[in-house]
């Protein structure tokens, strides 16, 4: 725990496809590497190991969506992973409830692809751009693979077995997500200082509103008592 931080760890709902071994692994990393490089500050949540453990479920698919909404309400920010030419319309829907709410947020791309449209350049849909409170961070992996890759490869001994070969990919594969989780610190510290983008007066009712809003069960999910200790905590926190 960070012991300069007198809230604690802030909860980071990590917003993001979880449907390939790459993308459930480096979500995994990348948690460890943001709670070990803020020294606690920032604990990120996954909602994919909830997700695992409720499949058998009769009410599955209403249930994740509940439940992942649960965990934007209750983040103090949302780290959304905005990846693809095509972004995940789970992690859009996750988003646009955070926008909603008017909470503190960090949009990670590593894809350095770009989609183009009547005249115009830019790595994802034009509608998630542009909101407040909001920080974007924008890397293009390929090029952090490359620098590392060119640091490492001038120690390399080429005739080295493949065994030292793999050992300094897997050095080299930690030091990129690494990399990438400072960036992601660095935002984080960013957009906390970021005021809500609503009056005083309207910032619990956007939280109220949003217990009845998605329907399905949510507001027996989140009963009105959580969600006064919700509010109360995310204004201690200054993330209301």
């Amino acid at each position: 725990m960070n012991e300069n931080n007198s809230v604690g760890s802030y909860r980071v709902f990590s917003s993001g496809a979880l449907f390939t071994q790459d993308e459930l692994a480096t979500n995994v990393f990348l948690k460890d590497a943001v709670w070990r490089l803020s020294n606690g500050k920032f604990q990120l949540f996954l909602p994919q190991f909830r997700e695992l453990r409720e499949l058998d479920r009769p009410d599955v698919e209403a249930y994740i969506r509940n439940d992942d909404l649960l965990e934007v309400v209750k983040a103090d920010i949302l780290l959304v992973r905005f990846e693809g030419l095509e972004l995940d319309s789970g992690t859009v829907v996750e988003f646009v409830t955070a926008k909603y709410l008017g909470k503190p947020t960090v949009i990670l791309r590593t894809d350095f692809r770009r989609q183009s449209c009547t005249g115009l350049s830019e790595p994802y849909n034009l509608m998630v751009m542009n909101w407040p409170r909001t920080i974007e961070i924008h890397l293009n992996s390929f090029e952090v693979w490359a620098s590392l890759f060119t640091e490492q490869y001038r120690v390399l001994d080429e005739n080295e077995p493949s065994q030292a070969t793999v050992e300094a990919e897997l050095g080299m594969a930690q030091e990129s997500i690494d990399e990438i989780a400072k960036q992601v610190i660095t935002g984080l510290e960013a957009v906390l200082k970021m005021e809500s983008p609503y009056p005083p007066e309207y910032q619990e009712l956007v939280y109220k509103a949003a217990r009845i809003s998605p329907g399905s069960g949510f507001d027996q999910m989140l009963t009105e008592s959580e969600l006064d200790e919700i509010i109360s905590r995310l204004r201690k926190n200054g993330t209301l």
